[in-house]
């Protein structure tokens, strides 16, 4: 059975009694927890070896099998104890948590002429953390002011919106710069097959009939994509049809600058909505594909069919757990979104409409 692998400080760190290990598209940064219990032996010396290392902050690796999930650091070394055994609870995230919790100190406080990823690049390098870019990113920013107090993460949000793309990592320590993959995966989800347990949420709570994207610049054109010099503002409008009430929501966005950028904002704001609406977890039984023994990955569309959730296609891995512990064994927890959820075209319409059911 694959180990479940903890290493920092020089040192490794093995059996582990519960584990979460957690990645997602939606979120930049993976978390992991992992537990054990230690028996008292009489004396301390033993017990403080084996804490040492985890008292630092030098980075930490998280393997299962050796293969890498997390390169980041601990957060939380937590331990407890009774009248017969010490728990030690750690818990820590990515690397890229840094960028989450962190402030942008820039001399100028702002960027010019410069494309999303050469900005991301700057606001990486003092935290040692590369960045990937596997898609398009679109034209460059002609200028882009940070707020005073903004973290790295909520800086660079602001600027993948008008651009359509997801932020995330790769398990070694980098931000990846991308767009959902159509890429298959090699599991099929099949109710009564190998789905131990499933749960779905389908909700319209924050789901708006339109999404107004407002900006300074130059009005619409076919050739959109041109600088802020132009005269005149920006409003785009992106329909979600499935939502019948009048229910508008309007975004403000400085770093916009062509009518095509304040739609494709409109359209990452549509598709996360429909993304954190209309959701389904499926519980699995182990960490590997049986067949090919691989462990299983997100960003890959796998056939789905459910009865009961209604699905019956395509759906797109969005994020998964990997989970171990004495009550439920090693599990698997798989997240999946309709493909289209997240999604966001690299050219825009100012008004459009998106399927947003299940099905085809």
């Amino acid at each position: 059975m694959d180990k479940v692998t903890l290493r920092t400080g020089g040192n490794v760190y093995e059996g582990w009694q519960k584990v979460r290990i957690s990645r997602s598209l939606t979120a930049m940064s993976g978390t992991f927890e992992l537990e054990l219990t230690w028996q008292h032996q009489g004396s301390t010396g033993a017990y403080d070896a084996f804490i040492e290392g985890l008292l630092n902050d030098e980075e930490c690796l998280i393997e299962i099998g050796g293969e890498r999930l997390i390169t980041g650091y601990l957060d939380d070394l937590i331990p407890s104890y009774d009248d017969s055994t010490i728990t030690i609870n750690v818990t820590g995230r990515d690397k890229i948590s840094d960028l989450i919790d962190c402030c942008v100190v820039q001399q100028s406080g702002q960027f010019k002429s410069q494309t999303l990823g050469q900005i991301a690049k700057t606001v990486c390098a003092p935290f040692g953390i590369s960045v990937e870019i596997d898609t398009g990113i679109g034209a460059v920013f002609e200028r882009v002011q940070v707020e005073q107090g903004e973290t790295a993460y909520e800086f660079l949000s602001r600027l993948a919106k008008p651009r359509g793309v997801l932020l995330t990592t790769n398990g070694y320590g980098a931000l990846v710069i991308t767009r959902a993959s159509s890429e298959r995966g090699e599991v099929a989800l099949k109710l009564g097959v190998n789905v131990k347990a499933a749960r779905g949420r389908f909700s319209r709570k924050q789901r708006f009939s339109e999404y107004i994207v407002k900006a300074n610049g130059i009005s619409w054109k076919n050739t959109s994509e041109q600088p802020i010099e132009g005269v005149g503002g920006i409003s785009a409008t992106v329909n979600d049809d499935d939502i019948k009430r009048y229910r508008p929501m309007i975004f403000v966005n400085d770093e916009i600058e062509t009518a095509e950028g304040a739609s494709l904002r409109g359209k990452w704001e549509r598709q996360r909505a429909i993304s954190r609406s209309n959701s389904a977890e499926y519980t699995l039984t182990g960490w590997r594909n049986p067949n090919t023994n691989n462990l299983l990955s997100m960003n890959k569309i796998v056939p789905v069919t459910d009865a009961i959730m209604k699905i019956d296609g395509d759906m797109l891995i969005s994020g998964l757990m990997f989970s171990e512990d004495d009550e439920s064994g090693r599990i698997a927890v798989i997240s999946v979104v309709h493909p289209d959820a997240l999604t966001i075209p690299t050219q825009a319409n100012i008004s459009t409409s998106l399927h947003t059911g299940w099905k085809e």
